[in-house]
């Protein structure tokens, strides 16, 4: 699945933020799943008080990952 027309700007600057690059080429459920893992571990990074915010930046772009 081609991935790069999926996200808007402010979404790609947030998976930026979280180190995850998305290119403009087809990628497999795999290589998905394993954004979504460097999703999270990014967010488990904050403290207590802010992960649920954090999260819900990116709740929208797993749902697109899936």
């Amino acid at each position: 699945m081609n991935l790069y027309n999926n996200f808007n700007k402010q979404e790609k600057e947030l998976l930026a933020e979280a180190n995850v690059t998305i290119e403009n080429k087809e990628y497999s459920k795999d290589e998905c799943k394993n954004m979504i893992y460097n999703i999270v571990d990014y967010v488990m990074h904050f403290s207590k008080n802010e992960i649920s915010a954090n999260m819900n930046k990116y709740d929208g772009i797993i749902e697109k990952l899936k």
